[in-house]
């Protein structure tokens, strides 16, 4: 939910990854009767690592709605577990639901709660606001930029009287890996894992299911 739709709408960005590519080159020894001075490697053979191309907004926006979709598609096929210090997301895929119920977050120690719509989840949130504005035939009312030197993307979007939301996101294997909240006022990083649901973690959408029924 972002968890500002937890109240709002529970948003979330990521810290990109960087790859540092470190090289090892091997002298040799000629058999030659006198032995030959290992070459110095040149400065052509030394692996580096490349920085990403700059994008303009509009790039940014293009290669960050495949992202959000990729990732969204991911959490559905093989659930997802968001977490923060303060609480955490469970979504099962649909086949994994516990009594036709398959999302659920814990805010800690104790509160217990049913998600209703995938687009309160930090994986899915911005595939749906970007599909939801494809389907009215609109562009998504969605700020993004990228950031080349550490590969992360930032978004913005404008609430009105509800407020504002920036996250920033870093993506791992074409899909959301964490998610930052830039507000000073709601600070929140969260981490975004695709697949391999423990049972601690399915226990999050049980014990919110059950409580939900002893309320009905």
């Amino acid at each position: 939910m972002r968890l500002e739709k937890l109240g709002e709408n529970m948003k979330i960005s990521r810290i990109a990854s960087s790859l540092v590519i470190a090289g090892m080159l091997a002298a040799s020894l000629t058999a030659c009767s006198a032995p030959q001075p290992h070459p110095s490697p040149s400065a052509s053979s030394t692996p580096t690592a490349s920085k990403p191309a700059a994008m303009t907004p509009a790039e940014a926006k293009l290669a960050f709605s495949k992202i959000a979709k990729d990732s969204c598609f991911e959490a559905q096929a093989l659930g997802v577990v968001e977490s923060s210090e303060d609480f955490i997301v469970v979504a099962l895929n649909k086949d994994e639901a516990y009594k036709d119920y398959s999302a659920a977050y814990l805010e800690y120690p104790s509160t217990y709660g049913l998600i209703w719509e995938l687009d309160a989840i930090t994986a899915c949130a911005d595939y749906y606001t970007f599909s939801m504005a494809e389907e009215a035939g609109q562009e998504a009312v969605i700020d993004v930029t990228f950031d080349e030197n550490d590969s992360t993307f930032t978004t913005f979007e404008d609430f009105g009287e509800f407020g504002t939301s920036e996250y920033k996101f870093t993506i791992v294997d074409g899909k959301f890996a964490t998610a930052e909240s830039l507000d000073p006022k709601n600070e929140r990083f969260i981490t975004i894992r695709y697949g391999s649901i423990t049972a601690d973690d399915r226990a999050v959408v049980e014990t919110a299911v059950e409580e939900f029924l002893a309320k009905g």
